[in-house]
C-alpha cells in the first residue's frame, strides 16, 4: 500500500530551515515536493556549513526526497510556468518575508482563482496580524521574543541562553507540517481549499505552554534555574552520565533502593515531595555522591530492574552506535549518488498499513527542472530557449 500522502503534490517555495523541514516530513509521508529555487545559487541553505567534500548536512537533512526546479519568478515566462504548476498541485508552501509572493502576483487571492482547492500554507515569523506581521525573522529573534532564552537561563535577571538546533525553526516546521496535514484532511472531507497561517512565534509559544500558562494564571516567573534532583543527570565513577526521571510517588522508594540509599525513604528531608523540593540542594549532593560509587551501566541495570525511569546521557557518537535508533528507523541508511554508505535521520513515525519510506537524498540544484517541464507539456526546444534566457 502507498504512503499516506502519495499523490499529493506540493509546490515548495520555502528555504532555510523552518519551511524545508516541514516539507521534508511531508515527503517522508509520500508527498511529491517540487522545490522552487533561484537559478544560479538556489536555496541559501545549500551552502550553510558545507564541508570540504561538498557534503552539506544542513541542506541534506532539510531537503532530502524532494525535486529541485530552478525558475526566475520575476520573469513573464517563469510566472507562466508557476501558474501551470499551481493548476496541478495540492499545496503551496512559502516562508518568505510577508508580501513577497503577493508582489509577484502569487498571493493567496491570486492563486485561488487558478486553483480554488489549493491549500496555501504560509509560515511567517510573527503571524498574520499586528505591527510585527510584515517583518522578517530568524530563529534567534523568535527565541528571544517568546521568552525562551530567558526561560532557559532561569528567568529575568539572568543572561539569555540561545537554545541550539534552530529550535524555533524546528518546532515551527513541525507545527507547519501539522497545519498542512490538517488542511489536507479538511479538503478531503469538505472539499475546500484554504489559506493556512502559522509562525515561529506561535510555535514557540505552544512549545512553552506549561511555563506561559502558569504565568498567565499566577504571574509566576522564575528568577533562577531550579533543579529537581530526582529529575536530573548524574555522573558515575568514571565520568559517564545518566539521567533519572522520578515524578510519580511509587518511583521514589524504588530509586532509593536501586542506589542503596534506603535511608532517604524515611529521612525527614526527603520523605515527601515537598520536603525534597525544600531540601533540593542537599538531596542533589546525596544523589551525586551515591552515583559516583559505581559505573553508569551498573546503575542503569539496577534502576531498570526496578522500573525506575532512567537512561544514559549520550554523545552523538553514542547515539549513532545505539541499536534502538536504528531498529525503529529514527536513524537509517539511504543510498546517495555522491556519498557511499550514507546514513541519515529517518522518520519518527511508523504506520502499519501505509508504510513510510524516505524518497531519496537531497537534489542537486535544478536536477528535476526538465523532468517537470516535460510533464507540463513543454518541448525540448522550448526548454532550451528557457535555459538560454536564464529563466531556468
Amino acid at each position: 500500500m502507498n504512503a499516506p500522502l502519495t499523490g499529493i503534490k506540493i509546490l515548495d517555495f520555502t528555504r532555510f530551515q523552518n519551511g524545508p523541514h516541514a516539507t521534508v516530513m511531508l515527503s517522508d509521508m509520500g508527498a511529491e515536493i517540487i522545490k522552487i529555487e533561484r537559478p544560479g545559487d538556489g536555496d541559501p541553505g545549500r551552502s550553510l556549513g558545507r564541508e570540504e567534500d561538498g557534503f552539506c548536512a544542513y541542506f541534506e537533512a532539510l531537503d532530502r526526497g524532494k525535486k529541485s526546479m530552478t525558475i526566475d519568478l520575476a520573469t513573464e515566462q517563469g510566472a507562466i510556468i508557476i501558474r501551470k504548476l499551481i493548476e496541478e498541485v495540492d499545496v503551496l508552501t512559502e516562508n518568505f518575508r510577508p508580501g513577497l509572493l503577493d508582489n509577484l502576483g502569487f498571493g493567496y487571492e491570486d492563486v485561488r482563482k487558478i486553483n480554488p482547492q489549493l491549500i496555501y500554507a504560509v509560515n511567517s515569523g510573527f503571524g498574520p496580524e499586528g505591527e510585527w506581521a510584515p517583518r522578517g525573522s530568524f530563529d534567534i529573534v523568535t527565541q528571544g521574543m517568546t521568552g525562551a532564552m530567558l526561560g532557559q537561563a532561569g528567568g529575568p535577571g539572568n543572561t539569555p541562553i540561545q537554545i541550539p538546533w534552530g529550535l524555533a525553526d524546528q518546532v515551527g516546521s513541525m507545527i507547519f507540517a501539522y497545519g498542512i496535514m490538517s488542511a489536507i484532511v479538511a479538503r478531503e472531507r469538505y472539499g475546500v481549499g484554504q489559506k493556512l497561517d502559522t509562525s515561529q512565534m506561535g510555535a514557540m509559544t505552544t512549545l512553552q505552554t506549561l511555563s506561559i500558562q502558569r504565568y498567565l494564571h499566577s504571574n509566576y516567573e522564575p528568577t533562577t534555574r531550579r533543579i529537581n534532583p530526582v529529575f536530573y543527570s548524574y555522573a558515575d565513577a568514571v565520568g559517564d552520565w545518566l539521567t533519572i526521571g522520578v515524578l510519580t510517588p511509587k518511583h521514589w522508594p524504588l530509586l532509593c533502593e536501586a542506589i542503596n540509599r534506603r535511608d532517604l525513604i524515611t529521612n525527614e528531608k526527603t520523605a515527601d515531595p515537598f520536603a525534597r523540593v525544600a531540601n533540593s540542594e542537599w538531596l542533589q549532593y546525596q544523589l551525586t555522591e551515591s552515583f559516583k560509587k559505581n559505573t553508569r551501566q551498573y546503575w542503569l541495570d539496577e534502576l531498570i530492574k526496578l522500573d525506575v525511569p532512567c537512561g544514559p546521557v549520550y554523545s552523538y557518537a553514542e547515539v549513532s552506535a545505539e541499536e534502538q535508533f536504528w531498529l525503529n528507523g529514527y536513524l537509517t541508511n539511504l543510498e546517495h549518488p555522491n556519498f557511499p554508505g550514507h546514513r541519515t535521520v529517518g522518520s519518527p513515525i511508523q504506520l502499519t498499513e501505509t508504510p513510510i519510506e524516505l524518497q531519496g537524498p537531497a537534489p542537486e540544484l535544478g536536477q528535476h527542472t526538465e523532468e517537470i517541464l516535460l510533464q507540463l507539456g513543454y518541448t525540448w526546444d522550448q526548454i532550451t530557449e528557457l535555459r538560454d534566457a536564464c529563466i531556468i
